[in-house]
């Protein structure tokens, strides 16, 4: 069993305590801030709309010339971008099957025709679960999703080191 540790305390840089201040934060202010975030009607697919559109344009293109490090860079800037917004807006699973991708992308020295296609699963998986509003874990479609994306990814890997 591992040891818990304590958070590592991070000094922060002359010129940000100059910007933001030093100190503790009034736990009001943080009440009132969680309470804002946990009523908000900001709509998460909206936010997402533009990152999907983009990452759409790379699949189209990627689906011409399937190789490159350009390539690679397009899908993985929009799926960044929705990851880091998913998990704010309670779409745990957008955000956790985003974040498996983008492992497996990392992993991966060149894109090829079988990479486009798993990123345009993701892409339209991504439209799926924002359309149901498959907020949280998404519940066992959710687990089931996740699932066989890990499959899929794991899949590619073991063809691609036997082929090697």
């Amino acid at each position: 069993m591992r040891k818990k540790s304590l958070p590592k305390k991070i000094k922060a840089s002359k010129d940000l305590q100059n910007r933001v201040g030093t100190g503790n934060i009034d736990q009001h202010k943080i009440d009132e801030a969680q309470r804002i975030i946990d009523t908000s009607k900001v709509d998460f697919g909206e936010i997402a709309k533009p990152e999907l559109n983009k990452l759409q344009k790379a699949i189209d293109k990627a689906r011409k010339n399937p190789q490159g490090d350009e390539v690679m860079e397009s899908f993985m800037t929009p799926i960044m971008n929705i990851k880091a917004n998913a998990g704010a807006f309670n779409y745990k699973f957008v955000s956790d099957l985003t974040g498996m991708i983008l492992m497996f992308l990392e992993g991966i020295d060149e894109s090829d025709r079988k990479v486009v296609q798993i990123v345009d699963v993701l892409h339209k998986t991504i439209l799926l679960a924002l359309a149901y509003q498959m907020k949280g874990d998404g519940g066992e479609n959710g687990k089931a999703l996740l699932s066989a994306f890990k499959e899929i990814c794991a899949k590619y890997h073991r063809k691609k080191k036997n082929k090697t």
